[in-house]
């Protein structure tokens, strides 16, 4: 009896550790699907410059985010952001949806941003 009341606590604090670490996967697998979807738009990852993405948020039910790329015109010259949005899968495992929402009303042009890195 004296073990079962020992072991129903442990149990009780050891379970939040085991939600974090389980939210912390899905934190770094999202950007990293975010960003092999944007290469994969953009022909390549050499291709996408200056990848910056949000922290993840609810949209519909599932997560998303979003992500900033430099824009260049055709004389290769900078010329402001590329806004994306990035939708996933009910089980976070795929992107299910990514458009560019630039010049949209989008949620993602008051989002911060950190820079992509992998």
């Amino acid at each position: 009896m004296t073990m079962i009341r020992f072991a129903a606590p442990l149990c009780l604090l050891l379970l939040p550790a085991t939600a974090c670490a389980e939210s912390s996967e899905e934190r770094v697998a999202l950007p990293d699907l975010a960003a092999d979807a944007l290469a994969e738009k953009a022909g390549g990852r050499d291709r996408v410059s200056g990848l910056e993405l949000s922290g993840s948020f609810r949209k519909g039910g599932t997560q998303a985010l979003c992500a900033t790329t430099n824009a260049y015109d055709a004389n290769g010259h900078f010329i402001g952001l590329t806004y994306w949005q990035v939708e996933f899968s009910a089980d976070g495992t795929a992107v299910r949806n990514l458009r560019n929402v630039t010049g949209l009303n989008s949620d993602c042009y008051s989002r911060s941003y950190d820079r992509y890195g992998r």
